[in-house]
Parts: C-alpha cells; structure tokens; sequence
C-alpha cells in the first residue's frame, strides 16, 4: 500500500528480515556466513555480469513443490528435454543451457552465462480477458521500444514474435537489454516465452528459439495439489538475533507485534492504551533519504526498527528510472549514512526493499522496467551488497510482494520478482481487508492468510515469513473478532509467521486504524497482553 504521507518530516523505523539454517535462525555479530557467498558471486560477475549471476543464485533458492510437477530428461549429449505436467507441455533445449525449474508452479527458466528463457502459460479466464487482450496488455508499456512485430510458423503452432530493445545500463559489465517474446496461443492459453540477451548475441539465441518452439508441444495439464508437502513440515522455528547492544529472540509459537503510525509518537499512545509494549515500528523512506536517527531512538525504546525503502525520490513525481539508477550506484552516497547508522546501534535493524513490486502502483513495478523482473532484483541485491560488503551484519533484509498481482499475469507473479535465498533473511505478506466489494464478502483473518501463508510456505521454503504491513476495516463483519483471531491464529496456526506490522492509518475510505471502534481496541489490547505476543527488544 502505497502513500506519499508515509515519509514526511516525521523520522521512522527500519526492518530487516532474518532466516538461517534448520529450525533456529541465529545471527551474531561476530559470524555472517552470507558474506563469504556474495563475495564469490561478486567474483563471478566481474566475469559474467550481474544477470548471470542472479539466476545461478534463484536457480539454488528451495522451495518445497511437489517433484511429480515436471521432469528434465537427457536426449543426448546436444539436447535436453523438459516436461511441465502441470502447465501441459514440453519442449526440447540446448544441453548447454541451464535450467531452474524450483518455481515450475509459475515459471520456468532456461539459461546461460549470456542469455535466458523465461517461461510462463496464461489461462486467460483467470484474467478475464481474451488471448488478443491478454498480449495487448503484456507489450502496452513497452511499446516505444519494439524493434520487430512479426508472426511465423514452426511444426505445431503459429507464433507470434516482438523484439524490443531498452537503453543500456551504465557501468554494468555484460548488460543484457535486448528481448524477444514469443507468444504461442491454443484455446484459452497463451504460452509465453521471454528471450533475454545482448546485441551481439541477439541473431544467434533468436535461431535457438525457433529450434526450441519448433520442439515445443502442449498436452492437458495434469491437477497436482502443491501444499501437502509443506503442509507435513509446517516450520516453527526459533529467530534469535543477537548483537552486543540489544538482541531480538522470538521462541518458537511466538510472534513479534509491530505497528505503522501516521506520525512517530502515536506508538507511546497504544502503548498507554494497551498497558503494554509494541515491539517494533516501521516506517517509510525515499531510497534517496538521508539516514534517520529515529532509529536509534527506537532502539533505546527496545523496539525493533523495521526501515522501507520505497524506490522513489523524495517530493518528485518523476521516478521511472530509479531502479535503473540504483542499479548505476546513484544512491550508493546515501546508503552510506544509513550503513553507518545502523551499524552503530549493534542492534537489530529490519530493511524492507521496495515492496509491492508486482504490482503496477508502484513506480518500480513492471511499467518502468521493460516488463523485466532482473531489474528489480538487481537493484536490491546492490542495496543488500553495499551492507554486506560494509559488514552491517545487524541489518537484515525482507523482501515484500503484494498478495495479488497487477496485472494479474504469470510474467508477473510475485516469484518472478525473489532476488534468491542469498539477499532475503525474512519474506513478507501483504493482505488487507477491505471490506466487502464487488463480488467479495468480508474475509475471516484465515481466508486471507491461510492460503497464502502455506504457498510462501512452500515456494520460499528456507525462510521465515513475517506480515509486513495489514489491517483490516469495520464494514460488513466484525473487526474485533478479525483481530482477536490474528492472535490467536499466528502463534498456533501459522508458526512460521515471526512479526506481524499492523497499518495503523486510514487509507482513502478504508479507516484501518486499531481505534476505528472501542471493540476494535479493546481487542488488540487484549491480544497484546497474551504470552505469545513477543513485545520487545532484549
């Protein structure tokens, strides 16, 4: 949810999302082991660029899908073949190629040191639209760049081919900026493939694709059901987070309770009303913000800092090219203030990087970046870099989709957007209850986090999830319940759920705030009192 208000005068809070290895995750300040893994992929960009790898790194990211989804199998010593029984169909690819196949659900890639295939197949009654309407709208923001718009014909289908071109990256060694979209259509689907590579290379990989397509066949996708696997793991780690200052310990069926407000004191007023301690705050800043001290304040309060960057510039209206320009080093400067300010706390601190990135409100979405999900990636992975590289090993990084996309395409899917298991210590939810609308009901606190907790759960499997910013209206149920029930349900339902960060702020019609009844309040108070309710900093 996006809001120009949220970065004012007034100073905010910082948050990093933390995970590591087996069921405790456990940081201290004296062992980092994500260090030494950046610095080998930064060895391998000097000699590749970063795209390369960035898909070597996602390519290694766990989920937990079911295995019987789809299948790689060796033809020879030229040619690989693969199957998604899933989506239904299969095609035939270079040996030489590498493939990540671990979010199959949504997409499947193919690459190698200088190019890739993305892979996705939209049903277009899921979106409403029609095949003609559906490409339309994937080629609408990049219509300025196309080079090529033509159809041809392989063994099986007619294809439909748009090259497109977008400006090269500065100071990028081995920038990959030219595309080619393939679009094959039977019935209700389009297959979608996304070519991406250089000038030089852009003749030869389009010859490879009309090899690959000529292979490519459909078949009926086949109903798997995705989460009984991770449904039988269901995590429930411990989180301690130790520095020498202050330490974050959040025990297993236990959650962290955090709080945005409009303006910084309005905490110390809950607090009053509760009889309790809020543990975290968060708030809002420009990437090109200054660092500020409010953190420190937040951390002498033991309250953890949770600090979004929002990919815009402070007062402009002009922000289509920020993520090209963090990816050139434009706001490297600033990130030193806040490198060296959070550091200095020795205390937890939690950055949250341009979230709600699938979806096209926000300025660093697909629309101003050539419907290329790298770009995203890329820009923060150069912000988790800088901190890593100054060894600020008490920031940890959330990385933050929206529960729903838009558009609501495949390309466009929040998985497409994941920056790898290297660069994300905590994944965040985004859901909001809004109330009844056209043709939805009021939705219980389990109809909107239930699903979407177990298929984080599954896709993003090594980490723990935390919600990133929620609330919910009064119209149409009963607030008091929703809220007693977000309670109740995280410590026991959802263990996997570490800090929850409530939106205490109207936003438009929709008033999301704690005090929006006495019920409403009086039932977060008493949710706040409740043992599994983790308060504070130690």
């Amino acid at each position: 949810m996006m809001n120009k208000n949220r970065f004012g005068p007034i100073p905010f809070i910082l948050l990093v999302g933390v995970l590591f290895f087996g069921c405790i995750y456990f940081f201290s300040k004296d062992s980092n082991p994500k260090q030494n893994v950046i610095t080998k992929h930064e060895k391998q960009e000097n000699l590749y660029g970063p795209h390369y790898s960035l898909w070597k790194d996602e390519a290694k990211s766990k989920s937990l899908n079911p295995e019987s989804i789809d299948k790689v199998i060796k033809l020879n010593d030229k040619t690989n073949h693969y199957e998604n029984h899933l989506k239904g169909y299969n095609l035939n690819y270079p040996s030489t190629w590498e493939i990540d196949h671990h979010q199959a659900t949504h997409y499947t890639r193919l690459f190698s040191k200088n190019l890739r295939v993305d892979i996705t197949v939209q049903n277009v009654e899921d979106i409403s639209l029609s095949t003609q309407a559906y490409i339309y709208h994937t080629l609408n923001t990049i219509k300025p760049y196309i080079t090529v718009d033509k159809t041809f014909n392989v063994s099986n289908f007619q294809v439909r081919n748009v090259d497109y071109k977008r400006p090269a990256l500065k100071g990028i060694h081995n920038d990959l900026n030219h595309y080619s979209y393939y679009f094959v259509t039977q019935g209700k689907y389009v297959y979608t493939f996304q070519l991406k590579t250089n000038e030089k290379l852009h003749k030869a990989a389009k010859q490879k694709m009309v090899t690959l397509l000529d292979s490519f066949k459909t078949a009926q996708p086949t109903s798997i059901e995705l989460n009984t696997k991770v449904k039988n793991k269901n995590s429930n780690p411990e989180v301690n987070l130790n520095h020498n200052n202050k330490s974050l310990v959040i025990p297993k069926n236990h959650f962290l309770m955090g709080i945005y407000t409009p303006t910084s004191l309005d905490i110390n007023e809950i607090d009053a009303f509760t009889g309790n301690h809020v543990g975290s705050q968060m708030f809002y800043k420009p990437i090109n913000s200054e660092y500020d001290a409010y953190v420190e304040q937040l951390v002498q309060e033991n309250r953890l800092p949770v600090v979004t960057f929002l990919l815009e510039r402070a007062n402009s209206e002009h922000n289509e090219d920020v993520v090209t320009s963090m990816i050139e080093g434009e706001f490297d400067k600033t990130m030193e203030s806040w490198i060296s300010g959070i550091k200095q706390t020795q205390s937890p601190v939690f950055i949250r990087i341009g979230n709600e990135m699938n979806g096209n409100w926000s300025d660093w979405s697909h629309k101003n970046n050539f419907n290329d999900p790298d770009l995203y990636k890329l820009a923060y992975r150069h912000i988790v870099s800088i901190f890593k590289e100054n060894q600020v090993d008490n920031a940890y990084f959330i990385w933050n989709p929206n529960n729903v996309s838009a558009p609501l395409f495949e390309w466009n899917h929040a998985t497409m957007y994941y920056p790898g298991d290297t660069y994300v210590d905590f994944i965040g939810m985004t859901s909001y209850n809004f109330g009844p609308s056209a043709g939805n009901h009021y939705k219980s606190f389990d109809e909107m986090y239930e699903e979407l907790y177990w298929d984080y759960s599954r896709s993003y499997a090594s980490k723990p999830l935390m919600i990133g910013e929620f609330g919910a209206v009064e119209a149409g149920d009963n607030k008091s319940k929703w809220i007693l029930d977000m309670f109740n349900h995280i410590p026991t339902k959802y263990p996997n759920i570490k800090a929850a960060i409530w939106f205490d702020e109207t936003h438009g019609k929709f008033d999301l705030r704690i005090h929006s009844s006495m019920e409403s309040a009086n039932a977060f108070k008493q949710g706040m009192n409740k043992p599994e309710v983790i308060t504070s900093l130690k």
